[in-house]
């Protein structure tokens, strides 16, 4: 019954904070908001496999990392072992994630916020470890030490190790020099390993505890400055991109200043439009430094115009019953005008019933 008890109590002292800093790290991203599923799949990837490969290495290297330091191998192993291990663990499921769903994966804002959930999974089990053990070690008045350090003190260290990798990755995103590519994202996972090392070596010095808070405190404040120079970047082009489909007639002004400021509660159709008008801001910005790239960007475009305007026909808007989006130059027409588009040329193409409808993927 002790046990259970211990690794009851354990679980809640671990589950209930992370809950918490999950939460907040998932409101901090308010343009466009990143599937859940995503989030969950890179939570669950921190909180297990993570978790167990990291374990696995470690305990395998001890014997050599021993042999080679003699007094010195717990140290080593701590200080330089375990960051260089866990923190590519980690950064291998934000690589993932830009392998095979490249277009949820847009610049720095998103690798925070997936850092920061990968390492929030990986700092969750990892507390559950310690948690028990620390009680088997000295009792309760350990167990409260341990979960006060952990959990409220230093909450927030794998996410903030992670998410520098998750910069470094969001800025080689930005560019298409490849030399450049790998300069940023080595220098992030760089960062987050050096982070990481001296985390763990200031706290296993003991008398250094005191510099480990200071530098996992500053860490923390330069991502979350970071990231919020990022979401306010983000707003200014986001303004920009979408103030140009206004323009071309994809979105009327007053859907544009709902957008932008926010105004998004409503019928799920119109939550559904503003969703898609961000991300059709977002690629136009993507399309506007990268060009096409990987997946089409234009062809994104063309088919978020597409979206846009059936929405706006579900939500009962006439000004665009006959209007359609030239597949070809990605522009708005009323096809009752002619047979092609007057802008490019090029012939209509006939919708499907389900466009006819209104309705949308």
């Amino acid at each position: 019954m002790t046990t259970l008890l211990i690794l009851v109590a354990s679980l809640l002292a671990a589950v209930l904070p992370t809950s918490l800093y999950v939460l907040i790290v998932w409101w901090f991203d308010r343009h466009e908001k990143e599937p859940l599923q995503l989030l969950a799949a890179a939570f669950l990837w921190g909180a297990v496999p993570a978790v167990l490969l990291a374990v696995g290495i470690e305990l395998a290297s001890d014997a050599p990392v021993t042999a080679f330091s003699g007094s010195y191998g717990e140290i080593v192993g701590a200080s330089v072992v375990a960051p260089v291990v866990e923190e590519a663990i980690k950064a291998s499921a934000l690589v993932a994630i830009i392998v095979l769903v490249p277009g949820e994966f847009d610049g720095v804002l998103d690798g925070v916020i997936y850092g920061s959930i990968v390492g929030l999974g990986f700092a969750m089990t990892e507390n559950v470890i310690y948690y028990v053990s620390a009680w088997g070690e000295g009792g309760v008045w350990s167990w409260s030490a341990i979960v006060m350090g952990r959990a409220l003190v230093f909450g927030f260290t794998h996410a903030m190790f992670t998410s520098l990798t998750g910069i470094g990755l969001g800025l080689a995103r930005g560019h298409t020099q490849p030399g450049v590519r790998w300069l940023y994202a080595a220098g992030g996972l760089v960062a987050a390993i050096l982070a990481h090392l001296f985390h763990n070596l200031f706290l296993a010095a003991g008398e250094f505890c005191i510099l480990s808070l200071l530098t996992d405190w500053l860490g923390l404040f330069l991502v979350v400055a970071i990231a919020v120079m990022a979401r306010r970047h983000e707003q200014q082009w986001i303004r920009a991109e979408l103030a140009e489909e206004v323009r071309l007639g994809v979105l009327t002004p007053d859907q544009y200043q709902n957008i932008i400021t926010r105004r998004t509660t409503g019928p799920a159709p119109w939550r559904a439009l503003a969703r898609d008008a961000v991300e059709l801001a977002i690629k136009r910005h993507q399309y506007a430094r990268l060009g096409g790239g990987r997946g089409n960007r234009w062809a994104d475009i063309v088919a978020l115009r597409q979206r846009l305007v059936a929405r706006r026909r579900a939500l009962g808007d006439a000004a665009v019953e006959r209007h359609r989006v030239c597949l070809t130059c990605g522009v708005l027409g009323d096809e009752t005008e002619g047979a092609c588009c007057r802008s490019c040329g090029a012939p209509w193409t006939q919708p499907t019933a389900r466009e006819q409808r209104g309705e949308v993927g």
